[in-house]
């Protein structure tokens, strides 16, 4: 039996506790989105969408890229349906 990575685990099941940041791992499946246009498509404050994207990146959920002009850019890493 292979050993669990409890950190990982933990961190993964909290990310994806909250219902903002499951709509920003489905929004960010399709295209990549800035952290501005999630903070408004999901009516959040700048720094709670960094909070959260930080949050996902850390689960290993979304990737942040910071773009020349300063621009982050958030990616899904997974792909979410109806069924989960």
């Amino acid at each position: 039996m292979a050993n669990l990575d409890i950190p990982h685990l933990k961190n993964l099941f909290s990310a994806l506790s909250n219902e903002k940041r499951l709509k920003m791992i489905e929004l960010c499946s399709d295209k990549e989105r800035t952290v501005t246009e999630l903070s408004k498509l999901l009516k959040l404050d700048y720094s709670i969408t960094v909070e959260y994207t930080s949050k996902l990146q850390k689960a290993n959920l979304v990737t942040k890229t910071r773009k020349d002009d300063r621009t982050v850019t958030i990616k899904s890493l997974v792909r979410l349906n109806n069924s989960g």
